[in-house]
Formats: C-alpha cells, structure tokens, sequence
C-alpha cells in the first residue's frame, strides 16, 4: 500500500482551527496531527481509484507565534504544541527561520515538497486554504491527484478547481484532538481548570459530570445510573455531538463560568444524587 504524503501550512491550518472557535491553549494541549490522518484516511476510503492513504505527515511553520494578531498563542502555549507534534508517530514538524514578518518562505517550502512529492507519488494531501498555491496545484494538474483539506465551508472555490478533490472536515472537527480526561479537586477549581477538564472530554460520546464523596470533579464516559460508587452527585448525561463538552465548549467562557458556578453551589449545599435542574 503506497504512502499518500499530508503536507500542512501550520499557521494556516492553525488558523482555521482557530476559527473553529477554540483557543489557543486548548489547541496547545490536544491538537493532533495523528488524529487529522486518521480522519482523513477515513474519507480517502471512498475514492476507489486509491491505492493507499496517508502514513507521513508534515507541518511546516515558523518561529513565529501561531495564531491570527489577535489571538496569539503564547511562547509557552506554542512550544507545547511543537513538542507534542514532534512525538506524535509518523508526524514531523519541520520549523523554519523566516526574517521579518512574511511567512512567504513556508508557502515555498511547501510548494517545494508537493512538487518534489509529485515525482514519486500519484496522490498527495495539502492542508491549507492559501490562494498562493493555486500557481503549484495547476503546474501539476495533470500529474498527480492534489487532495484539498478544508475546516469551514467557505473553502476558496478557486482552489478547489485545481485540487482533484476537496474534503471538508468542519463536521469531523472533534478527531482532530485528543482527550485526556482529568480531574480536580472542588476547592482548586479555577475558570481555567474548569475550561480544561471540559475541553478534555470528547463530545462523539455521551459524558457526564461527576463529582466524588471527597470532592474530586471529573467527567465520565460511564454515564446514568451506573458505576455511581463513591459519587455524591452527577449532573444530567450530556448527549453526544451536542456540544457540552470538548474543545469548542471549553473555549466558551461564559459557558465555563456558568458550570463552575452551578457546581460550587451544589458542592456548598451539600446535594446528592442526580441534578437536573439549576441552582439560584
């Protein structure tokens, strides 16, 4: 089975993330690389003419902060990110130095690669939704199949004419990260601890928020009435795909301080059991 090549535009692609409606430091922490083949690997299925799928991703970026003007990542924000990347199987990260403020140098060392690519594969997969690479794609038109990846429906038309296909993944948005699931206990609970434990669970399945006898908060994919031992209240199952819960959620700040406050309030009552209603 041949390799079908993924080469990124990372501060393009970091921005349509963005866009997405997710911050910054949440994309730091779950981002995934490995989790964007696999989905793109999933759609791939359905072109039959196909001999392969993608095992080799690499992202290209720069020294520069990530992210729009203003929504920077911060220097602590976007070495986590490399560094995560970097380890990810099959993921490299290739960080060049750029003087001044144009990122012009990574639209070349793109093209670069999907042309050198172009020679020994007849497929390749460009994450990025930049114009600049109209002029490559179409050189290549004829050569190899350029599959096109887009995070919104407002994916350039222009270039989905040159590419031999264009595969949105607005709706598949929650692949594109990992979940780690953690807990905290009630009396450390900040908005930023609160923000992260919600956007650490995955929203494709249901979830519920448990809190335990000796207050430690938690998220659950065991969810209703079972396994409840040691549990002193739960919230109402959040139902899967429905936004409660994931990186779009926790980046959602007036939601965040709307759950941490109902659930200091029922800590401070001492409830049990199920809650399905709101305190005041």
């Amino acid at each position: 089975m041949k390799n079908i090549p993924m080469i990124i535009d990372g501060p393009n692609y970091i921005n349509r993330v963005i866009e997405l409606e997710i911050d910054p430091v949440h994309i730091s922490r779950q981002l995934s690389l490995e989790g964007l083949r696999e989905v793109v690997n999933e759609k791939l299925k359905q072109y039959e003419s196909l001999s392969g799928k993608s095992e080799s991703v690499e992202l290209i970026c720069s020294k520069k902060r990530l992210g729009p003007q203003k929504n920077k990542f911060s220097e602590d924000e976007q070495s986590l990110l490399i560094d995560r990347l970097r380890a990810e199987t099959g993921v490299y990260v290739d960080v060049i130095d750029i003087p001044g403020t144009s990122e012009k140098g990574i639209d070349m060392t793109v093209s670069g690669k999907i042309e050198d690519y172009a020679n020994d594969t007849d497929a390749i997969i460009l994450v990025s939704a930049d114009r600049d690479f109209i002029p490559t794609i179409k050189k290549l038109r004829h050569k190899v199949k350029i599959f096109l990846i887009a995070l919104n429906d407002n994916y350039p038309i222009e270039l989905q004419n040159e590419g031999y296909a264009t595969i949105f993944l607005h709706k598949d948005y929650r692949g594109l990260f990992k979940y780690h699931y953690p807990r905290f206990h009630i009396n450390d609970l900040t908005e930023q601890n609160f923000a992260e434990l919600f956007s650490e669970a995955d929203d494709r399945v249901h979830n519920q928020v448990r809190v335990t006898n000796d207050g430690y908060i938690h998220i659950s994919k065991t969810v209703g009435a079972v396994d409840l031992f040691d549990t002193k209240f739960q919230w109402e199952t959040f139902v899967a795909y429905n936004g409660y819960v994931g990186p779009k959620a926790g980046s959602d700040s007036e939601y965040i301080k709307s759950e941490l406050k109902q659930i200091k309030i029922a800590w401070e009552r001492g409830v049990k059991g199920y809650i399905d209603y709101s305190f005041t």
